[in-house]
C-alpha cells in the first residue's frame, strides 16, 4: 500500500503557540471586532497617512484656484493668463492663451489696450495692438510696451466682449 492517502501531519500548532503568548498577541488574534474610525484604517499611524494626504490634496486644490483666479481671466471662453515684465530697460506684456479642451471659443482679431494709471503730474498714455487667436490648443504673444511705468491698465476687446485687468509688474 502507497502512503500517498494519509493526511498530512502537521507540526506547527497556532493554537499552542497563542497559549504561550502574552495576552496582547492573543487579543490580536481573536475574532473581536472593532469599532470606530481605528477599525477603518488599522492603526493610528495610517489615520495621520491618510489626514496627510486629505490636507495636501485640498491645500494643492485650493492654491490652484486662487492662482487661476487672481492671474487668468477667460475671453471668448479662451482662458488668458497676463504678465507685464521688465526685459532690460524696456517693459514687455505677455499674454498665455489657451483653449477649452472642448466645446465654442474664439477665434479672431483681439484688440489691446495698455495705459498706465495717471499720475497728478503726467497724463496717462495709452498704447493700441491688435493681436489673432488662432484655432491652436495653446498660443502664447509677447508686445513690447512703449512706455516703462509701474501700473497698468489692460483693456482685452473682441466684437462680442471686453475684458480690463489692472497689472503690476
Amino acid at each position: 500500500m502507497s502512503d500517498d492517502n494519509r493526511d498530512p501531519v502537521f507540526y506547527y500548532s497556532r493554537e499552542r503557540r497563542l497559549q504561550r503568548a502574552s495576552q496582547a498577541v492573543r487579543d490580536m488574534h481573536e475574532a473581536k471586532k472593532r469599532r470606530g474610525l481605528l477599525s477603518l484604517f488599522g492603526s493610528k499611524g495610517n489615520i495621520m497617512i491618510f489626514a496627510c494626504l486629505v490636507l495636501i490634496i485640498t491645500m494643492s486644490v485650493l492654491g490652484r484656484y486662487i492662482i487661476t483666479r487672481n492671474q487668468g481671466i477667460t475671453l471668448g471662453r479662451n482662458a488668458l493668463s497676463l504678465a507685464i515684465t521688465h526685459e532690460g530697460e524696456h517693459m514687455v506684456l505677455g499674454l498665455l492663451k489657451k483653449a477649452p479642451a472642448s466645446g465654442e471659443f474664439y477665434i479672431g482679431g483681439v484688440d489691446i489696450i495698455v495705459s498706465f494709471t495717471e499720475s497728478e503730474t503726467q497724463e496717462g498714455e495709452t498704447f493700441f495692438h491688435q493681436i489673432y487667436f488662432n484655432p491652436l490648443e495653446s498660443e502664447t504673444f509677447i508686445i513690447p510696451l512703449p512706455f516703462v511705468e509701474n501700473d497698468f491698465f489692460v483693456i482685452l476687446r473682441i466684437p462680442d466682449e471686453q475684458k480690463a485687468i489692472r497689472l503690476q509688474p
